[in-house]
């Protein structure tokens, strides 16, 4: 089988769904490296050894939710002393002489926070910093404030563009399998429905991330849903920027705490490499992007990952806190200089980036593949 993919990766063909699960079946060590060398090898064809990363910020709104989760530790009721709803005024204090070109603007859904309050602070942000892009929102918000406010959600989605939103979050993913959503997340939207939000974003000319939430209960065969889902999305698309896998941190969860009780326990570096390489060879032909994330590994850790398939080390972020919450250990920030020296270091060439990965230093790519996306869809 291993021999199989290779051909495919070679003549650039799709490896199939059961290839992909077989991939993450995998448990050799020596095929393991072998699967974490061809990913490395598809990147430096797509990539050339150029590594990015952004100068951004995260910026929760409320951490005040009525969904009950059981991956979240973020999310509170509102009457504990550390719940909060954050203002104009503090946005504004956040960004005051950080020189950021990006702003990752989520929240928790609550009635506390109206639609029209989430949109005056982007139109704050717009009006006092319009260079700054506005990565907002998450197709669980538009759900949201769709039903709160008796809108479509493509007119809720027209109206936080107007405010200012550049590109949509591809967040609130988790598994885009509705049999292991009814177990993590049963109050959250749907897997159709998911891809339904982002597909009418990108309808519109709204570019979006997306993401998978991998390591707890699901098992490979829900991942190859979840990846297969994004794939047909964006082979009609093509608006999808990156690919961002991001592992459960199950120290202060409900669900990390039911996974103690079961006795699962995981490889988690094993876990992160599969995802990474697996995910870069199934969307060899369609996905130029692939981030990993030094918020839930350790920055030592992301950048050895830059040989299994990633591309992307993520961003500064400043003041993450939905990782640190569910008992991430790896801070809140990473300057751009210590992004460029880990980059140099691992032998790669830095590039800093925007959210639509225009480098800000000049675009050194060679082409020896390039990814086969369709133009994007017309913008109504």
């Amino acid at each position: 089988m291993l021999n199989q993919i290779k051909s495919k990766i070679h003549s650039h063909t799709d490896i199939t769904n059961d290839e992909a699960l077989w991939l993450f079946n995998l448990e050799d060590e020596v095929a393991l490296r072998e699967v974490y060398a061809l990913a490395d090898q598809i990147n430096e064809e797509l990539n050339h050894g150029v590594v990015s990363y952004i100068h951004n910020m995260n910026f929760n709104y409320t951490n005040i939710c009525e969904l009950y989760c059981t991956f979240c530790a973020f999310r509170r009721d509102g009457d504990e002393a550390d719940a909060y709803i954050r203002s104009e005024k503090d946005i504004l204090q956040s960004i005051e002489g950080r020189g950021i070109s990006e702003i990752t603007f989520q929240g928790g859904l609550t009635e506390k926070v109206k639609f029209e309050d989430a949109l005056g602070l982007l139109r704050v942000v717009k009006r006092e910093h319009p260079e700054i892009h506005l990565h907002a929102f998450s197709p669980e918000e538009i759900d949201y404030y769709s039903r709160t406010t008796s809108r479509t959600r493509r007119e809720v989605l027209q109206e936080a563009r107007e405010a200012g939103m550049d590109s949509l979050c591809g967040t609130a993913a988790e598994i885009l399998d509705d049999e292991i959503r009814q177990k993590i997340c049963p109050t959250k939207i749907s897997a159709d429905d998911w891809i339904s939000i982002v597909r009418t974003a990108h309808e519109m000319g709204i570019r979006s991330t997306s993401t998978i939430m991998y390591g707890h209960i699901e098992r490979p065969k829900h991942w190859v849903n979840h990846l297969s889902r994004l794939r047909e999305l964006q082979k009609e698309t093509g608006m999808i920027t990156e690919f961002i896998p991001l592992l459960f941190m199950p120290d202060n969860a409900n669900l990390g705490r039911q996974m103690r009780r079961l006795g699962i326990q995981q490889n988690r570096e094993r876990l992160a490499l599969k995802m990474l390489s697996v995910g870069r060879i199934y969307f060899q032909n369609y996905i130029r992007n692939v981030q990993t994330s030094w918020v839930k590994f350790g920055l030592d850790f992301a950048v050895s990952t830059l040989f299994a398939g990633a591309n992307d080390l993520s961003g500064t972020l400043y003041s993450e806190t939905i990782t640190r919450d569910a008992g991430g250990q790896n801070g809140e920030y990473v300057s751009l200089e210590e992004f460029e020296r880990v980059i140099r270091a691992a032998g790669k060439t830095p590039q800093e980036r925007d959210t639509l990965y225009s480098f800000q230093k000049g675009n050194s790519l060679g082409t020896k593949r390039s990814v086969q996306i369709p133009s994007p869809v017309p913008v109504s």
